[in-house]
């Protein structure tokens, strides 16, 4: 048994919930602009493709058959495009003048990754405070700013991309009958086997992706000075492996009795006690 499944997708929108969890997701940067935020949804995944195999093995003759024959395994390939993130800045200061203190920065710079380190995911030097600094002044404030240059950021809403997902999920089996109606299933389940790193959004777990929370302790604020009398951001933006997918796990081992007439029922045993469950499962194949 395979199936292959591969979703390509696109979605767009101005407004991807209704309370703003996720800084700009329902209410715009610029109430007088919301046209600057139609972009791609929040959850805009345009890449998906999934690998679901199962094989179960030829029943063998000869001696013990009860212990060559029902094996199978089952395999589950995800691969899956990274989500669109912005950045905004966490109530350092109301640096656009717009009063709400979620500002996104402008673009100063080329954008850049490394998606081989999920300590320097991208690179805060080309995002700038949206204004131009005063001559002498170098705080991370808003009274940085020369009068009349603070202005909503020119990031767009969604912009940036997220990490991708990637997985493989393997499970190994052994069906054994006991009667017409009744079977044992020994079952292992590796999930993440090739203990390949899944990491969130930026924006989780806090709901915002700040690219001024890196600290300059010269400053003791999150901001550097860059060329063209601009304050960019200090280092790189960090994300943290999500905690339902994590490194990978064990086996896991389940004896299940299913009756053939409809209702099943399935017995999960403690490790502590499969070394009892495993001889009396030998007393029964011999």
């Amino acid at each position: 048994m395979s199936i292959v499944n591969y979703v390509w997708s696109k979605s767009l929108d101005n407004s991807s919930d209704g309370e703003d969890f996720v800084v700009n997701a329902a209410q715009p940067q610029d109430s007088n602009s919301p046209e600057r935020e139609y972009a791609r949804s929040n959850f805009n995944v345009p890449h998906r493709f999934v690998w679901i195999a199962g094989y179960q093995f030829p029943k063998m003759s000869g001696s013990w058959p009860r212990l060559t024959s029902g094996w199978g395994v089952d395999s589950t390939i995800t691969l899956q495009s990274g989500q669109p993130f912005t950045l905004n800045y966490n109530f350092e200061d109301d640096f656009s003048g717009g009063g709400d203190g979620f500002d996104r920065p402008d673009v100063v710079g080329p954008i850049a990754y490394d998606k081989h380190n999920p300590f320097n995911y991208l690179q805060l030097s080309s995002f700038a405070m949206p204004c131009t600094e005063a001559a002498g002044q170098f705080s991370g404030f808003a009274s940085d700013c020369i009068p009349g240059t603070r202005h909503y950021g020119n990031l767009g809403r969604n912009s940036l991309e997220g990490p991708t997902f990637k997985q493989w999920d393997l499970a190994i089996y052994k069906n054994t009958a006991i009667s017409e109606r009744l079977s044992v299933q020994l079952r292992a389940d590796f999930f993440n086997l090739l203990n390949h790193p899944n990491f969130a959004n930026p924006e989780l777990p806090a709901f915002i992706s700040d690219p001024a929370a890196n600290i300059n302790l010269s400053c003791g604020c999150g901001f550097v000075q860059g060329p063209n009398n601009r304050e960019v951001g200090n280092g790189a933006l960090a994300i943290s492996a999500t905690g339902d997918v994590g490194i990978g796990t064990g086996p896991r081992f389940s004896f299940a009795g299913r009756r053939l007439s409809g209702a099943s029922r399935n017995f999960c045993w403690p490790i502590a006690g499969f070394s009892c469950f495993l001889h009396r499962l030998y007393c029964f194949f011999r």
